[in-house]
C-alpha cells in the first residue's frame, strides 16, 4: 500500500471527518479546539494527513502559537492512526513530516501532551527526538449534581 503524507487541504475535509469519526472523534470539534498549552493565541492551525487509496489513514493537528520566552512553537494534538497501521512506521513518518513543516515555518519547538499510560506513544515521540519536559497532574474537584 502506497501512503502519501502531506498537509491537508480543503478537499480533505470530508475524508478527515470520516477518519476521525472512525476513531471515535468529531473532526469539527477537534478543528475548533485550541491547544491546551501555555502558548498565547493560536496563529495557525493545520492538519497533517496520511492517505492511501483516497482515504485518510492517519492524521494529526498541528497548531502554531507564540510562547513568550521562545517565540513561535507548534503543538501536536489529536494524533490518530488506523488501528491496522499502528504497528508500522507510519507514526514515525507522520512525526517526521510534522518536524519538517515546523522547520520550514521557523518554529522554535514542537510540543505535545501524552498520557503517561500511553507508553507506546511516548516511545514513538522519544524515538523521533522529543524529550520529556515535565510531568503534570490533572486535578478536578467534583460538585454534587444540581437540578439547574
Amino acid at each position: 500500500m502506497v501512503v502519501d503524507i502531506r498537509l491537508a487541504t480543503a478537499q480533505d475535509r470530508s475524508a478527515l471527518d470520516q477518519f476521525y469519526a472512525r476513531e471515535g472523534h468529531s473532526f469539527q470539534k477537534l478543528a475548533a479546539q485550541t491547544a491546551c498549552t501555555p502558548v498565547g493565541g493560536i496563529l495557525e492551525t493545520m492538519f497533517v494527513v496520511a492517505s492511501a487509496n483516497d482515504m485518510v489513514v492517519a492524521a494529526l493537528k498541528l497548531d502554531v502559537g507564540k510562547d513568550p520566552k521562545l517565540g513561535k512553537i507548534g503543538v501536536i494534538q489529536h494524533f490518530e492512526i488506523e488501528d491496522e497501521l499502528e504497528g508500522t512506521d507510519l507514526g514515525k513518518k507522520m512525526l517526521s513530516k510534522a518536524v519538517d513543516i515546523a522547520e520550514e515555518k521557523g518554529l522554535r519547538a514542537l510540543d505535545t501532551l501524552v498520557s503517561e499510560t500511553k507508553s507506546n506513544v511516548i516511545n514513538l515521540y522519544t524515538e523521533s527526538g522529543f524529550a520529556e519536559e515535565r510531568k503534570e497532574v490533572y486535578l478536578r474537584k467534583n460538585f454534587r449534581e444540581r437540578v439547574f
